[in-house]
């Protein structure tokens, strides 16, 4: 259960991340519209934290907490350029895979 609400609210942050307009000026990338509000996005990430809160699994509640700050972290960390060097190398291994 706390493999899944960690899950869940990752998926929900790097979300945000790339579609955050600011982030994404700062790269060097055209503004996207999201297709769905940040505000339904943020309550996807943080629902899973109040499940496990709730439900009184605390040390699950805490390895959420904790997983979530991390990633949040790493996902500020990445400089721009790395990013961008991340971002070509991807698209290119994933474009001979499909040959």
């Amino acid at each position: 259960m706390v493999s899944a609400a960690i899950l869940v609210s990752l998926i929900c942050i790097g979300w945000l991340a790339r579609f955050d307009p600011k982030r994404r000026r700062s790269f060097g990338l055209r503004p996207r519209k999201a297709v769905v509000p940040r505000h339904l996005v943020w309550g996807g990430s943080a629902l899973p934290g109040l499940v496990l809160a709730l439900t009184g699994c605390s040390a699950g509640f805490v390895l959420w907490l904790a997983a979530l700050c991390v990633f949040g972290w790493l996902v500020v960390w990445v400089p721009p350029p790395v990013y961008r060097a991340w971002r070509k190398s991807l698209a290119a291994r994933l474009r001979a895979r499909l040959r």
